[in-house]
């Protein structure tokens, strides 16, 4: 058996949040960010949220649940911070670093759980501890770290530009 033994809420949570995966790469390297207000950043909202909200109910482990609640509140943050006039200067980052965080929320368990699960009965990595899992979340982590860093200078210039214009 080539896939691992899911409860019907554990294919609910991997079906629903699955699309999140494709949607974020293209926004990403599209538009240098997840972009709230397009089309393609509402559906890749819904998606997080179907994975993020089932996640709660899902995963067994507590880092697992404070993955998902750490998901749930980068999604309410990225998706609604527009909306409180105060802010309004400082949305533009803000919404930059919570939705890279909702992303990194989304690829490392997604990671972990590859790793761990895949192909079943002989899965690649013995446990989450595994130093080849640890090597991809520090990777990942890493990856957020440097790649909000360049979303930020790149988006402050354009920020810049249009003042100036």
């Amino acid at each position: 058996m080539l896939l691992p033994q899911l409860s019907a809420l554990g294919w609910f949570h991997t079906l629903g949040s699955l699309p999140a995966i494709p949607l974020a790469l293209y926004l990403l390297a599209r538009y240098g960010r997840i972009p709230p207000e397009m089309a393609l950043g509402k559906a890749f909202l819904a998606f997080m949220f179907v994975g993020a909200l089932s996640g709660v109910l899902v995963i067994k482990d507590m880092p697992g649940v404070a993955i998902s609640i750490l998901s749930l509140g980068s999604l309410i943050v990225g998706s609604t911070i527009g909306r409180f006039p105060p802010l309004a200067r400082h949305c533009w980052w803000i919404q930059t670093v919570a939705l890279s965080t909702a992303v990194f929320t989304l690829f490392l368990p997604s990671v972990t759980e590859t790793l761990t699960r895949l192909p079943a009965g002989s899965p690649i990595a013995d446990s989450p501890q595994d130093p080849l899992v640890v090597t991809f979340q520090l990777s990942l982590l890493a990856l957020l770290i440097v790649g909000v860093t360049l979303q930020l200078l790149f988006q402050r210039r354009a920020v810049r530009a249009r003042v100036l214009a």
